[in-house]
């Protein structure tokens, strides 16, 4: 083979292998930013939906408050078929598009319950409703459990924050 023909295929051969080189050095360079925007795409995405939880998550938590036994107004059947349709009215509101599927099927059964309601006694389920749905609400939020107060045994939780305010000082 001439040596003319050989310094050719020689140059030829290290060009394709620097190109192949360059071609998968820039692949994996694309590949890695593609992964970067995607997490700050979703971890923005993240920070709108807890953004617009924040802003109308309270809205859903008075209506709720409205349903506990502890409200300075007695519930009554007619104020509950209006917390139904306030609740209606929250579902198909920013609040109900960022609420997870779980906490938006919560509120629909609590709904469902309110305007049930018509007459006689106050239904149990109400209160087995309002509870999940408060307990979703606020997993959403990442605020796990509920308050725990019992008035006739305050001890524990009065030793609970001294120790969390002894650790802070």
């Amino acid at each position: 083979m001439p040596l003319e023909m050989q310094t050719a295929l020689i140059s030829a051969l290290v060009a394709l292998a620097t190109a192949g080189i360059g071609g998968y050095f820039t692949w994996h360079q694309v590949q890695r930013e593609k992964n970067r925007w995607l997490i700050d795409l979703k971890t923005s995405y993240s920070v709108e939906l807890y953004k617009t939880r924040l802003t109308s998550y309270p809205e859903i938590f008075e209506l709720l408050g409205q349903l506990s036994k502890h409200a300075p107004d007695p519930l009554t059947p007619a104020k509950a078929q209006q917390i139904g349709r306030a609740i209606h009215a929250w579902l198909y509101s920013p609040g109900g598009l960022c609420a997870e599927a779980s906490t938006r099927g919560a509120l629909k059964g609590l709904r469902h319950y309110c305007l049930e309601w018509k007459q006689g006694a106050f239904p149990p389920e109400l209160s087995q409703w309002r509870h999940a749905a408060l307990f979703l609400l606020r997993r959403d939020l990442d605020l796990h459990g509920f308050e725990s107060f019992d008035p006739k045994d305050s001890g524990p939780l009065l030793k609970k924050m001294q120790t969390e305010i002894a650790l802070m000082r």
